[in-house]
């Protein structure tokens, strides 16, 4: 006799291939794109703009380094802060100790490996001896 004849049940077909199906998950889905850098200790979006906005305004003119600083603004979602055109070079502010200080405190709070990497060097550029400063003009023999 078949199953229908003695009254028993067909299995019921596994979810995956039944459409009716509703599944209950235990937890909710994965928001950790969305999630706030700062939560996780890192520096926030607004502080990261606002630290990137002060070195565009310290950083010499050049390189592909400022252009590649405002498009990480940005992508942090903020307008592209003004760079080192907005003001003529005599009267851009040279960087003091505490934008250093701010920049070397912040590497380590800062997420994104491609921004760390353009940090750390500017930060070479600003402090004394790095790539800001002119060299010394070459000496005329002695004799």
């Amino acid at each position: 006799m078949s199953a229908r004849g003695s009254g028993a049940r067909p299995a019921p077909a596994p979810p995956e291939e039944d459409p009716n199906a509703v599944v209950s998950c235990s937890s909710p889905p994965c928001y950790m794109h969305e999630l706030d850098p700062s939560y996780l200790g890192y520096l926030g979006r607004d502080e990261a703009r606002g630290l990137l906005a002060e070195l565009l305004a310290a950083l010499p003119d050049g390189a592909g380094l400022p252009a590649r600083l405002r498009r990480h603004a940005e992508r942090l979602g903020g307008a592209t802060p003004p760079g080192p055109a907005a003001a003529p070079a005599g009267q851009r502010p040279r960087p003091g100790d505490r934008l250093v200080r701010r920049l070397r405190e912040a590497l380590p709070r800062l997420q994104d490996e491609a921004l760390r990497r353009d940090v750390e060097t500017a930060l070479a550029m600003l402090e004394p001896g790095g790539g800001r400063q002119a060299p010394d003009p070459p000496q005329p023999p002695r004799g």
